[in-house]
């Protein structure tokens, strides 16, 4: 698998109907292990082969593989934020399928552009987008969730509605992104939020809290109360790294709560992986 001749014999053979020549294909792709595996991976990314790529790698994927494939993704500086959280999450779900978020955080920002009436300023539309989510849709915190990992997958807090602030400023910030809004991830120890730092004042976006809208003041009085630093570091927009190794840091912990310390220990190296690939942006 490691010789471009052989490569470009697959990838001919990727869209041939015959299903002798689809088990031919997927038994020099098993052999080849993970690097098959990544070479699939890059091959659904090509308009034309997409679709066949795809079919066979759900026969292929495994968590080994989509570490790597994650590991690989997060290398770049400019990564996807929505592809990496895809990413992370597949070490755990294998077989999740690639339309996992979009067909719903598509649905929510279709719904936001329907309620919104031009001329709208930023807040306003932030407003909208509070209202679908945390309003008409019901998403919400749910403190007995901070144990379990499936409060931080993406897939489970879209089909349950419920998660931790992370994952629900996730949903607002991927939907945003869809609509055009400038929001940004706030990595505020004990509540991430997300942001917007148009203007003169930032404001702050409380997606725990069914996307109570916050001052600097406020955040400020908020770290107080909880015995946190009021440090202008914290008020600040964080990278996407930042905000991944913020998801991994929170698998860590919920994985080892429920005793999966061998999931633990995957994370807590995505955490050191992404903490170095920031320390050199």
């Amino acid at each position: 698998m490691t010789h471009d001749a052989e490569l470009a014999t697959l990838e001919r053979l990727l869209d041939d109907p015959s299903p002798v020549v689809r088990l031919a294909v997927l038994t020099k792709l098993k052999a080849a292990g993970i690097q098959g595996v990544l070479w699939l991976e890059e091959m659904s990314k090509d308009q034309a082969l997409a679709m066949h790529a795809r079919n066979l790698l759900v026969d292929l994927r495994t968590p080994e593989a989509a570490a790597q494939a994650f590991l690989n993704h997060v290398r770049d500086a400019h990564c996807d934020l929505e592809e990496a959280c895809l990413l992370m999450e597949r070490v755990t779900h294998p077989a999740l399928r690639d339309d996992a978020y979009t067909l719903e955080l598509d649905r929510l920002a279709e719904r936001t552009r329907e309620l919104m009436a031009e001329p709208l300023d930023l807040r306003a539309k932030c407003r909208l987008l509070c209202r679908v989510i945390f309003g008409e849709e019901g998403y919400r915190g749910a403190q007995e969730s901070f144990a379990v990992p499936s409060s931080s997958l993406l897939s489970r807090v879209i089909q349950s509605k419920r998660g931790i602030p992370i994952s629900l400023c996730l949903v607002y910030l991927l939907v945003a992104r869809r609509l055009g809004l400038p929001v940004e991830p706030v990595g505020l120890p004990g509540r991430f939020m997300v942001g917007i730092f148009r203007g003169r004042e930032p404001l702050y976006i409380d997606c725990y809290e069914g996307g109570a809208f916050r001052t600097r003041a406020e955040v400020q009085l908020l770290l107080l109360d909880n015995q946190l630093p009021a440090d202008e570091a914290f008020l600040q927009p964080v990278s996407t790294h930042q905000t991944l190794a913020r998801c991994c840091r929170n698998l860590v912990s919920q994985f080892e709560a429920q005793g999966d310390d061998k999931s633990s220990r995957l994370f807590l190296g995505f955490v050191h992986a992404l903490e170095r690939h920031d320390e050199r942006a």
